[in-house]
């Protein structure tokens, strides 16, 4: 009932028609305000990054620069660095060097340790056999010997200062009643050289808190989903923001950080997406001469769509709203419209019962007002038609009656022609009886209006009859040849075949002052799965452009050829192959060299035909 109502077809029309566009609307505008969001973030944040990239440069330059402090002035005596080469001297004491020299380096060292409040300890170390060293923290100021240079093993021998990433501060060994409390620190080490070579002559470590570091990286994640890192290239954590399980110190360790450190851009942005994370990477890179960091910033797409989703919640809430209007508006407009139609369906059943004294009641001049107007007239006219049609069944009761009476029996005449045969046989002529037995079986054999479908075996009995019949007609002037395949006999076929075929030779093609007429007859079953069947003459033939013309006719999609009353047989054979094997079955006609005529039909053996029995 819903897939033939126009009630409800109208009803989900007017919802599909504003439903749809909406639908569109909302997934078009969704799609476009999350790639203008994820544009729009990515630049802002770039800015946010290189804006942060260049504070962060600008605080460990400061760092940097409170390091060379050791060369300044370092042509004159009292300068650290010229200190220092006395200390590397041949033949230093270095008991007598650090009584004489202990005040000044402590002068030298505390100078940088005031530059900066976040510089947490100093450690110097002057490269000896003695390892002559300094530690400057708050209240706390020593030197001394050490056992060892407390230097990175791998980079003993470079010249090149460089940055460690945030740890814990380390208790030196002149600090032996760890006085100095441990802090989270990140540490600027400079090698000290004996300008212009590069020969090492002392070690200078800066441990620095790294409070003021998180604060610049967390002013760069100001959000609460957002997640920042300041990494170094060995994937240690330098500082940052909102992350979870990568303390300051530790390696990252995520599937994205391959890939951004494969990259050999400086500066861009990647599109990620796993189990772990989902959104945008946005990374800028600081390079300096003592350090090679990288700022990362992680952006989850559901933090970018926010804004997206509160736009397609509002959208949401007018589809529905909109929806409920929809819906009211589609119902009125429905029962307006279907209340006519159903009542003119209510007086059409009562017309269908047989009560035809029904009138619909026209209200309006619409298309519904025209239509009732209509059925009011055509049970007017029905009306007359049943009274008009008694009237013609009582005349045809009386049409039948006289044909009746005028009827000959069939049956009558075949038994006739049997008891004139039969008085042939006594009179001792044979060839009467043989005609009038072959008119006998024709006479059978068309009467029998039971049987449509017959073997083809009954075709050829019925068209020899009717050739015997010819042939007496024109004795020795007629040649009839077959040339039958014994297992088409059984194949079945539609009646009348051959003999509308063999009849059209005699009406267009039979010459009987010109010589002998031959036909030839024959059919054969088909390796393929098909039965031909060939009607051939040697008669006049047809003209090329009459047998164009003729095969024109035949291949129309009703091939009744009435024009002039000219090959009415084969019309009506080729409407019957149609009837009987839609456009399985083929009729080809021809006449090889204008002289003769020839028709090939091609019979499919699966059509699914049967003889009644």
């Amino acid at each position: 009932m819903f897939r033939t109502s126009i009630r409800n077809k109208l009803m989900g029309l007017l919802l599909a028609a504003t439903i749809i566009p909406i639908l569109i609307s909302m997934f078009v505008s969704d799609r476009y305000i999350k790639h203008a969001v994820t544009d729009k973030s990515i630049l802002e944040n770039r800015a946010m990054l290189s804006l942060g990239k260049d504070n962060i440069l600008n605080y460990m330059n400061t760092i940097n620069r409170i390091s060379l402090n050791v060369y300044n002035s370092m042509n004159t005596p009292t300068s650290l660095h010229a200190i220092i080469e006395r200390a590397t001297a041949p033949g230093a004491n270095a008991q007598t060097f650090d009584s004489n020299n202990r005040m000044q380096i402590y002068t030298h060292l505390l100078n940088m340790y005031q530059s900066m409040k976040e510089i947490h300890q100093i450690h110097l170390q002057i490269k000896g056999a003695d390892h002559l060293s300094y530690l400057l923290s708050r209240g706390l100021f020593r030197g001394g010997p050490e056992s060892g240079i407390s230097w990175p093993a791998s980079r003993m021998n470079d010249s090149r200062p460089f940055v460690e990433a945030t740890h814990e501060s380390v208790n030196y060994e002149l600090d032996w009643s760890r006085k100095v409390k441990q802090e989270s620190v990140f540490t600027l080490r400079r090698p000290i050289i004996r300008s212009p070579s590069d020969e090492i002559l002392a070690y200078l470590t800066i441990d620095i808190q790294s409070q003021q570091l998180s604060d610049i990286c967390q002013s760069l994640a100001p959000s609460g989903q957002e997640t920042l890192y300041l990494l170094d290239r060995s994937r240690h954590v330098v500082c940052s923001a909102n992350a979870s399980g990568s303390a300051p110190g530790g390696l990252l360790a995520a599937p994205w950080a391959d890939r951004l450190f494969a990259s050999s851009e400086l500066s861009g942005f990647i599109r990620w997406k796993d189990s772990a994370f989902s959104g945008i990477v946005i990374y800028d890179t600081l390079q300096t001469n003592y350090m090679d960091w990288i700022v990362v910033k992680q952006l989850p797409y559901s933090y970018l769509y926010e804004n997206a989703r509160t736009i397609r919640t509002i959208n949401s809430l007018i589809i529905a709203l909109f929806l409920v209007i929809v819906v009211a508006a589609t119902l009125v407009v429905s029962f307006h419209f279907t209340k006519p139609i159903k009542r003119l369906i209510s007086h059409i059943n009562k017309a269908q019962t047989g009560n035809l004294d029904v009138a619909v009641p026209v209200q309006g001049r619409d298309e519904i007002g025209i239509l009732a107007r209509r059925f009011n007239s055509m049970i007017g006219t029905i009306k007359d038609l049943i009274n008009r049609e008694y009237k013609l069944e009582i005349a045809n009761k009386n049409n039948q009656l006289r044909a009746m009476q005028a009827q000959i029996n069939p049956h009558f005449l075949n038994n006739a022609l049997q008891s004139i045969g039969t008085l042939a046989l006594q009179s001792q002529a044979p060839k009467v009886y043989s005609l009038i037995n072959a008119l006998g079986k024709m006479m059978r054999y068309n009467m029998n209006a039971h049987e449509a479908i017959v073997p083809f075996q009954s075709e050829l009995d019925h068209a020899r009859a009717f050739l015997e019949l010819q042939k007496q007609r024109f004795s020795e002037q007629l040649s009839v040849r077959f040339d039958v395949d014994p297992a088409s006999l059984a194949v079945p076929v539609p009646k009348m075949l051959l003999q509308p075929l063999i009849e059209n030779v005699f009406k267009h093609g039979f010459e009987p002052q010109g010589g002998e007429g031959e036909i030839r007859i024959g059919s054969w079953v088909l390796p393929d799965g098909w039965l031909s069947v060939v009607v051939e003459d040697n008669g006049t033939g047809m003209a090329p452009d009459r047998l164009a013309e003729l095969r024109r006719r035949l291949a129309r999609p009703e091939p009744v050829l009435t024009d002039g009353r000219e090959h009415i047989g084969l019309g009506n054979v080729a409407t019957r192959l149609k009837l009987y094997y839609n456009d399985k079955a083929e009729m080809t006609v021809d006449s090889p060299g204008s002289r003769g005529f020839r028709v090939d039909l091609r019979l499919p053996l699966e059509a699914g035909l049967e003889v009644a029995r």
